[in-house]
């Protein structure tokens, strides 16, 4: 990622690429990311985030924009609430299709090893978004993604090995399996309970 910040649509967001962003040093290690701190840099506000290789070390500062009404969101948002990844009908900027079916994956198998029902509950919700963030790239009559919508190298190699894990009719049939994100958001409310940070629900 280049100096000039990338447009994020959420606090969110910005942890979830983290989890699917090899370092750029080593190409291989998981980035850590440090808590997010606001900034603005000419016309853009968003936040910084320190990370660090969980394999190598390097350590890096990366800039991503956000709407004010996010940033603001996200400065009052208690710890333990369940966030809202995307608000809008536009792709992602920053994690393609790939990226998002894979995010799927992990969050609906932490959520299948919890003992914890509201911990289930928050990355089953979690999880249903993921789906819904892959689906925004398919055109309506196409089964595969656009390739505008594969736009790192892991998701472009994985397309080529396992085309059929992009089935636009597959992510379908997984997102039916779940309740509606407005559902979700409701059981949601009406539970209680701390969880760990959200965009970590594996560590």
């Amino acid at each position: 990622m280049s100096d000039a910040p990338v447009v994020s649509h959420s606090l969110a967001e910005v942890y979830l690429y983290l989890m699917v962003t090899p370092c750029a040093e080593c190409g291989t290690g998981r980035l850590e990311g440090a808590d997010a701190r606001s900034a603005r840099w000419d016309d853009r506000v968003g936040v910084e985030v320190e990370t660090t290789c969980t394999s190598c070390g390097q350590r890096a500062s990366l800039r991503f924009a956000l709407a004010e009404s996010e940033l603001g969101a996200a400065q009052h948002k208690r710890p333990d609430a369940a966030a809202r990844i995307n608000a809008t009908d536009e792709p992602s900027h920053i994690i393609d299709v790939g990226g998002w079916i894979t995010l799927f994956s992990v969050i609906a198998e932490a959520a299948a090893k919890s003992e914890d029902r509201v911990e289930t509950r928050k990355l089953g919700y979690e999880a249903a978004q993921c789906l819904n963030e892959a689906l925004k790239f398919y055109e309506e009559d196409n089964d595969l993604p656009p390739d505008t919508a594969l736009f790192t190298e892991p998701s472009r190699r994985r397309f080529r090995e396992q085309p059929q894990a992009f089935a636009r009719s597959r992510l379908i049939d997984l997102r039916a399996k779940l309740p509606s994100i407005d559902a979700m958001e409701k059981r949601l409310a009406s539970g209680q309970g701390r969880r760990k940070r959200w965009w970590r629900p594996w560590g």
